[in-house]
């Protein structure tokens, strides 16, 4: 361990400029990584990955965890499978998770939630506001949002007209219209559009951008994402539930 008060790198590396002594270490690093000849994960795969961490202010990698899972935007799956649905939503039918194999890797290549990490995430919030891909629109009429003008509802009928659809339960005359200019799509007039497969993935994906959630699920912050996604914490046990599934099913 470094004494208190000598310099970083002092005695690992000749004097010299900081940036040199950052560019050595950099190399030294590579160098030992290269010599790690195990092709299985070892301790010194743990110390790096825990570097790597600390760096980017990462929690610490828990318990179970391989090293670097979801660290880089490279370590991706191919694609979520129905296999995969299944697991993470046992009680969806199947018939429903079919329709959302292609949708769902549509919106997760599209709006880059493309480490199993963040695709962990992703999936277990869309399958707890969808009832395990069952519910792409809201089950209650809508009525109960008519003259919110937080949500932009200032028309009469606006309530039920917008009510939640799609696999994040998108809600009100604002964001329909503003997911509408995002993908090119006249929402306002034809709302119930939004409940088509495609769409309820794809809006999920586009609210998920939006509120840039993708660094939030780097940092494996189920609560905040929860916050976020509900303007509280309803349901977060069966999130957790959920996202605990994903990651086993993704191999986290």
């Amino acid at each position: 361990m470094r004494p208190p008060g000598r310099a970083p790198y002092q005695g690992l590396l000749p004097d010299g400029p900081v940036v040199d002594l950052r560019q050595r270490a950099a190399k030294g690093v590579q160098v030992f990584i290269q010599h790690i000849s195990a092709d299985r994960f070892v301790s010194s795969d743990a110390l790096i990955d825990g570097l790597l961490r600390s760096l980017r202010g990462l929690p610490a990698r828990p318990a179970g965890r391989r090293p670097y899972a979801g660290l880089f935007p490279e370590s991706t799956i191919n694609e979520i499978t129905l296999e995969h649905l299944q697991r993470i939503a046992p009680n969806g039918r199947d018939a429903q998770l079919r329709k959302f194999v292609g949708p769902l890797n549509a919106t997760m290549e599209e709006f880059e939630i493309n480490t199993p990490l963040r695709q962990a995430h992703f999936l277990a919030q869309v399958a707890h506001e969808s009832g395990e891909f069952n519910y792409v629109e809201e089950i209650a009429s809508g009525a109960a949002y008519e003259g919110r003008s937080d949500l932009g509802n200032t028309q009469p009928g606006d309530g039920v007209r917008f009510k939640g659809r799609g696999l994040i339960q998108i809600t009100g005359r604002f964001n329909y219209q503003d997911i509408g200019k995002a993908i090119g799509l006249d929402l306002i007039s034809n709302p119930t559009r939004l409940a088509d497969d495609d769409l309820a993935a794809r809006s999920a994906g586009w609210f998920w951008n939006r509120e840039k959630l993708n660094p939030i699920a780097d940092k494996d912050d189920v609560r905040l994402i929860t916050r976020i996604i509900n303007g509280g914490f309803n349901g977060l046990d069966d999130r957790v539930k959920k996202l605990a599934a994903a990651k086993r099913a993704l191999g986290i």
